[in-house]
């Protein structure tokens, strides 16, 4: 049987960068809000699934994928709550990601959109091709 993990098992990998006074004294560019923000979310992907859907609010939705079997577009589904019960539909298991590229700009009311590009494995699989954008709003 697979160990379970905790919480306190999950913190250290989720510990933020160093930063200097002067650091922090100034707003972080998007840009590195946005790496911070993969580097994280991508190691809890790879280390405890399970949790991911801690990144996500109440009012968050989440879509995987493209079209469904039949050429329509995927439903998105909404609130924390859900958002974890579709990453566990998901079955990630020793996924691994390979980020070529991260791309990140400042929307309206201070929030930062996130697009990464990258190559993943899951399962044992052999590496694909991807694309997610995130919508980061302020906390």
């Amino acid at each position: 049987m697979a160990k379970e993990k905790k919480k306190q098992d999950i913190l250290p990998l989720l510990q933020p960068l160093t930063f200097t006074k002067e650091m922090v004294m100034e707003k972080p560019s998007p840009l590195l809000v946005g790496q911070e923000f993969v580097r994280q979310y991508y190691t809890l992907l790879n280390k405890a699934p399970d949790f991911l859907h801690r990144f996500y609010g109440r009012n968050s939705s989440y879509v995987h994928g493209g079209l469904d079997a039949n050429g329509k577009p995927q439903e998105a589904v909404y609130g924390q709550a859900d958002i974890h019960k579709k990453v566990m539909s998901l079955q990630f298991s020793e996924c691994r990601t390979k980020i070529r590229h991260v791309d990140a700009h400042a929307t309206l009311n201070d929030g930062v959109v996130v697009q990464v590009m990258g190559e993943l494995t899951n399962n044992g699989q052999p590496m694909r091709k991807f694309m997610q954008t995130f919508v980061l709003a302020p906390e």
